[in-house]
């Protein structure tokens, strides 16, 4: 590995880090209706969740979309940034979810300004204030990676590493689980990132979709919880 890639890599690493301070603490996703009816109780409830979550959303969804948005990019097409992005935020149902997806994509957006000064956003910044984006999360990710010449795929799977350690550390506070075994975990979810998006990564991203319907109906129910440690 060259210096050059290594810096790359690293730059790319802070973007993945659970810490970083986009406001991803206070949403759980829907999780925290799952807990608190009882359908999530145990390490195998919530491994099975994720993973449902990782099939029917994240990959189909975020993934596809991040693809388009790499190609857009590529071919500086403000427009096309611009309506994968608003499919991104239509195709979630749930308010919880669509505005939990634009704060931490703006809030990404602000922070990536700061941190990497020589980095131009012109293109995404066309694409928010002529095109009517949004800037979901999976469009803020995408586009900084591609600007700091990560490979697809790794910014694809990177996505949703982080997406799957967001769900276990809400999970911590949700479930009687350990840290140990939360990090086991995501240890046994690495090679489920791989597979599902291995299994879609030819697909056009005209095809994004989700059907976690179970997902969205508990996220709608989050907001008559009579109380709540997460703003989603």
């Amino acid at each position: 590995m060259t210096a050059s890639s290594s810096l790359k890599l690293l730059k790319y690493a802070q973007l993945l880090d659970s810490a970083l301070p986009i406001g991803g603490f206070s949403h759980s996703s829907a999780l925290e209706t799952y807990t608190t009816e009882g359908v999530i109780r145990t390490r195998s409830d919530l491994s099975s969740f994720i993973q449902s979550q990782l099939e029917s959303s994240l990959t189909r969804l975020d993934g596809l979309a991040m693809k388009g948005i790499y190609q857009a990019t590529a071919h500086h097409d403000a427009a096309s940034i611009a309506r994968y992005d608003k499919r991104l935020h239509a195709q979630r149902s749930s308010r919880e979810l669509r505005e939990s997806s634009h704060k931490m994509g703006k809030r990404l957006l602000k922070l990536a300004r700061s941190i990497y000064p020589d980095m131009s956003f012109e293109l995404l910044d066309t694409a928010i204030h002529l095109h009517g984006a949004v800037c979901c999360l999976p469009t803020a990710h995408a586009f900084i990676a591609y600007q700091l010449e990560i490979d697809l795929d790794e910014a694809i799977t990177g996505h949703l590493y982080t997406a799957v350690n967001a769900y276990v550390n809400s999970a911590l506070r949700l479930m009687p689980i350990g840290q140990t075994e939360a990090q086991k975990l995501v240890q046994e979810l690495l090679p489920v990132i791989d597979k599902y998006w291995s299994d879609i990564r030819q697909e056009e991203p005209e095809n994004m979709s989700s059907f976690s319907i179970a997902q969205e109906i508990y996220a709608m129910r989050h907001e008559t919880l009579n109380a709540r440690l997460f703003m989603s």
